[in-house]
């Protein structure tokens, strides 16, 4: 990002507080202009900057790291050619905390690799590796310590917004960032929103913090709402959050009577089982946001088609399909879709 120097440290400020500064290389500063490093870009970056004066683009930087600048080159004396080839070549990160997906073919390794990757990203605190898939009713998977601090608990920022973040009690994904940012931005004041599986609440934080509504946020884990509720305690929100640890079919039915605005339903593995209770709960003419993951040669279509079997199931209709939409991939061919309906 180019900016003015004279506004420059402003901007560099807010865009640590948009979690998107990469501190692995130097800012230049250049004919009154700063040229800062960013992690990633998207269009929905540059309008939550707001400015006439930045401009986006690329150009070389310099690392402040010293040493390997790769785990190719850190390991190249540990690892054969063919393990290599297995390293990972990206990763998740978590507030502090770097999360690695390490194949079998080099797991072997993965005390080294973990050490390479903290000695070339000294930022970190702490290195992890997945272990396992997400499982159980908790949504939560085990993770292996690789190096630096053992812990995995942290605080991850998102548009400004402070999310408290336990990856051993409650499933987060940092990948959904835009998604969290999308829905808030469609969100009105005076809305009353049902996120269904909130998990550490992600999409409440963004939502209440954005529009003065009302958010009712449900998790069957209650280590996520605790953690939910530390995130509430940290941010300024302009709504309000109601935090339920409950099954979302019990609650949901029991506690809506056509008259929620707006539902939320990211739990892409088992969405498809709490439509009909989500039909109890939103108004004629109320939106619905669901998740599945789907593959095939045509997604979106399949995705399009079981929503509106599943609400026409349930004794209600689709009247508009809003945006139908590949959120990231989950797997070969497969991936997680999200479709925005209205509901009557």
């Amino acid at each position: 990002m180019r900016v003015p120097v004279d506004t420059g440290e402003q901007m560099r400020q807010k865009i640590i507080d948009l979690g998107i500064l990469d501190k692995e290389h130097r800012i230049i500063s250049e004919d009154r202009y700063l040229y800062i490093p960013l992690v990633r870009y998207t269009e929905a970056i540059e309008s939550q900057l707001d400015s006439d004066d930045i401009e986006f683009g690329e150009r070389a930087f310099e690392s402040t790291v010293e040493g390997p600048r790769s785990l190719e080159e850190a390991l190249e004396d540990k690892l054969s050619v063919k393990e290599l080839g297995y390293l990972p070549r990206a990763y998740d990160l978590i507030g502090d905390i770097a999360v690695l997906e390490i194949p079998d073919e080099i797991r072997d390794h993965a005390e080294a690799i973990g050490q390479a990757f903290h000695e070339i990203h000294p930022n970190f605190s702490t290195v992890l590796a997945k272990h396992g898939a997400i499982g159980g009713t908790r949504r939560v998977r085990e993770y292996e310590h690789l190096h630096g601090e053992d812990k995995t608990h942290t605080i991850h920022t998102e548009y400004g917004f402070r999310i408290a973040v336990d990856l051993a009690k409650a499933y987060f994904s940092p990948r959904l960032l835009q998604e969290h940012h999308r829905i808030a931005q469609q969100v009105e004041d005076g809305e009353v929103v049902v996120d269904m599986f909130t998990g550490v609440g992600p999409f409440a934080i963004h939502i209440a913090g954005s529009s003065e509504s009302t958010v009712y946020a449900i998790d069957i884990n209650p280590d996520a709402i605790a953690l939910l509720e530390e995130s509430i305690s940290m941010n300024r929100l302009k709504g309000e959050i109601i935090p339920v640890v409950a099954d979302a079919s019990e609650y949901v039915p029991c506690n809506f009577n056509h008259n929620v605005d707006r539902i939320i339903m990211n739990h892409p593995s088992g969405a498809a089982e709490f439509v009909a209770d989500a039909c109890t709960a939103i108004h004629k003419g109320g939106m619905l946001h669901y998740y599945d993951f789907l593959g095939g040669e045509n997604p979106e279509s399949s995705v399009e088609h079981k929503i509106r079997q599943l609400v026409g199931g349930a004794g209600r209709r689709v009247s508009q399909v809003r945006n139908v939409r590949r959120v990231r991939d989950s797997a070969p061919y497969e991936y997680q879709l999200v479709t925005d309906v209205v509901v009557h």
